[in-house]
């Protein structure tokens, strides 16, 4: 092994965690989770050569991964890995702010999971409904006996809940 690949090595292992947990933060699916991780050390291997050192690697290494998301999902409709365009989106642009990478799992999740308790059980159940079962609108307007339109508004304003809360809490971090 030559100094570059074990120098690659030693950024897999310091990064691969945190990268996993960011790419799962960004609203991919548990079971694409390792291959997008997989492509985003790829990608950033073959382009090692074009890497100041100078610069944080993990940062970089963040970017590429969310750029491969951004990828997916305009292929969504090719390839169903993404559980929820709009989430997604969302979380993507909360996670572009001005935190630092090793922020990423462990500020922004924490401030989330602390947003989603305060929220009523029912709100928790729609959302959880949504992103983890990944029930439309329609399966979900007949679960909670609503009109698919309001599951629609519903999901938009607790969105909009969750980014004010985790914006609010982050800036006190």
């Amino acid at each position: 092994m030559d100094k570059q690949q074990l120098l690659f090595s030693a950024f897999i292992r310091q990064h691969q965690a945190r990268l996993r947990a960011y790419i799962r933060g960004l609203g991919v699916k548990v079971e694409a989770v390792d291959d997008l991780a997989q492509e985003s050390f790829l990608l950033a291997y073959k382009e090692l050569d074009r890497f100041d050192q100078q610069l944080d690697f993990g940062h970089w290494l963040f970017g590429i991964a969310r750029n491969l998301v951004r990828n997916e999902l305009r292929k969504q409709k090719r390839q169903q890995r993404i559980m929820d365009a709009s989430l997604s989106y969302f979380l993507i642009s909360e996670f572009e702010s001005a935190y630092e990478p090793s922020d990423y799992a462990s500020d922004e999740l924490e401030a989330l999971r602390a947003c989603l308790a305060l929220l009523p059980e029912k709100s928790q159940r729609l959302l959880s409904q949504k992103y983890k079962e990944e029930h439309s609108s329609d399966k979900l307007a007949d679960i909670f006996m609503m009109s698919a339109t309001a599951v629609r508004l519903a999901l938009m304003r607790l969105r909009k809940k969750l980014r004010s809360c985790m914006e609010a809490r982050l800036a006190n971090v």
